[in-house]
C-alpha cells in the first residue's frame, strides 16, 4: 500500500499526482537514522527568508512529509491563506481558502513541546464538527500541507497539534508576514553522518 520514500519522491519529480480520496501519506516512513538526518529548512517567503530547525525526533511522519512535498515543489507560490496579528499565520493550501491539502493527512504526533513564539505546527480539522456535533478527526489527524507558525506563545494549543519545528533565524520577516503574502519555495535540508 505504501511506498518505497525514494519511489514516492521520483513519482513527485515525475509529475505523477495521488487520487484525490488519498488518505495515508504516498510514502513509506524511511529507517529512523534516515529520518534525523531531516534537520532544518528553509523557507523563501515573499518578505523574506525562514529558518527551521526541523524535529524528527518527535514527529517523523511529519518531518518527512514536509521534505517529500518541498522536493515536489508542492508549497512554490502559495499563499499564506490566513493571518492573526500576536497570533500565528498559516499557509500551504493549495486552494488557498483553509480546505485543501496534497489528497493525504498525517497521524497526530503530539510531544511536549510547548507552543512558543516561533514553532511550527500542522493545522487539522476540530474534534468536533461545529454544524453536526459529531466527531469529525477522531484520530486528530493532521492536514498534510497546512502548516501555522505562531506569532507568539499559545499555550492553549499545547498538545492539541503536531509541533514539527521552530524558526530559528528570521523572526523580523515572521514579524512582517501577513495574510496574502507567498510562498516562493521551501527547501529542506538533510544532515549528512550523523546526527
Amino acid at each position: 500500500m505504501k511506498r518505497l520514500f525514494t519511489l514516492a519522491l521520483l513519482i513527485g519529480y515525475l509529475g505523477w499526482s495521488l487520487p484525490a480520496f488519498a488518505t495515508e501519506p504516498p510514502f513509506e516512513l524511511p529507517q529512523k537514522s534516515e529520518v534525523l538526518k531531516i534537520r532544518s529548512a528553509i523557507v523563501e517567503t515573499s518578505k523574506g527568508k525562514l529558518f527551521i530547525e526541523l524535529f524528527p525526533e518527535e514527529a517523523p511522519w511529519h518531518v518527512a512529509n514536509f521534505k517529500y512535498l518541498a522536493d515536489k515543489g508542492f508549497y512554490r507560490n502559495l499563499s499564506f491563506h490566513f493571518a492573526q496579528k500576536d497570533y500565528l499565520i498559516q499557509g500551504g493550501d493549495p486552494l488557498g481558502n483553509g480546505r485543501g491539502g496534497p489528497g493525504h493527512d498525517l497521524p497526530a504526533e503530539f510531544s511536549g513541546r510547548n507552543h512558543t513564539l516561533g514553532t511550527v505546527g500542522m493545522a487539522r480539522k476540530p474534534d468536533v464538527d461545529a454544524q453536526t456535533g459529531k466527531r469529525a478527526n477522531p484520530e486528530r489527524r493532521s492536514n498534510g500541507s497546512q502548516f501555522h507558525i505562531l506569532l507568539a506563545d499559545a499555550p492553549h494549543m499545547d498538545g492539541h497539534y503536531t509541533v514539527f519545528g521552530k524558526v530559528v533565524g528570521g523572526l523580523d520577516t515572521l514579524k512582517h508576514l501577513r495574510a496574502g503574502d507567498r510562498i516562493i519555495k521551501v527547501t529542506v535540508f538533510i544532515r549528512q553522518g550523523g546526527r
